[in-house]
């Protein structure tokens, strides 16, 4: 049986929503050990995710994106938190489902070879850099001409952007706050993106 362990991030900000510099998104994120989400897995022969929670569809879904046609995976969520409150569970629960099957099938996937298949990374690496290495992390968006369109990383098929610095954070206390409302997801983010996007160039520098 294998037992998988992803950390939460927060993602402070998409530094760069103008585009007209030839690149587009770019994000800061600090990887948190605390909330996780963790998960046991065997081979099965069916498709099967138990445990009380809201992920459970979306690892079934990235777990079928990587299983070889024929086999089955049983996957138990022990630990979740919950989605759109800003710490990354989409992400991570994605990318645990995709490492377990990874993993107990042998396909020698990279992590961002992972994201790409169940489509996380388009817009921030931060969750993908985070659940690889964890740490402080800036990473370097994306081309514009290959993105297209200001989109959240769950309508992005893009692969994760590249990590240019990535720190140990010194052991300092963080409180989180979180609200008891849900952030924007779907449709509704994907809305957002549209028409709050381009962000004026002169607060873009500002940033």
């Amino acid at each position: 049986m294998l037992k998988i362990t992803t950390p939460s991030r927060l993602h402070m900000t998409l530094i760069d929503m103008n585009a007209s510099r030839g690149r587009v998104d770019g994000s800061i994120g600090l990887t948190l050990d605390d909330p996780v989400i963790s998960i046991t897995a065997q081979i099965s022969d069916m498709i099967e995710v138990t445990g009380n929670s809201e992920h459970a569809q979306r690892m079934k879904k990235s777990a079928s994106a990587l299983l070889p046609k024929g086999e089955g995976i049983l996957i138990n969520i022990e630990n979740d938190y919950p989605s759109h409150i800003g710490m990354g569970s989409g992400t991570q629960a994605s990318l645990a489902a995709g490492m377990a099957v990874n993993r107990l099938f042998g396909l020698g996937l990279s992590v961002n070879e992972i994201a790409l298949k169940v489509g996380r990374g388009g817009t921030s690496g931060i969750g993908v850099a985070a659940f690889e290495n964890g740490g402080f992390i800036l990473d370097g968006g994306h081309k514009f001409s290959e993105k297209k369109a200001f989109l959240p990383s769950a309508a992005s098929k893009l692969p994760a952007a590249p990590v240019i610095l990535r720190k140990d954070f010194p052991d300092w206390p963080i409180m989180i706050a979180i609200p008891t409302q849900k952030g924007a997801s779907m449709n509704k983010e994907v809305n957002i993106f549209k028409t709050e996007c381009p962000v004026p160039l002169h607060e873009v520098e500002k940033l």
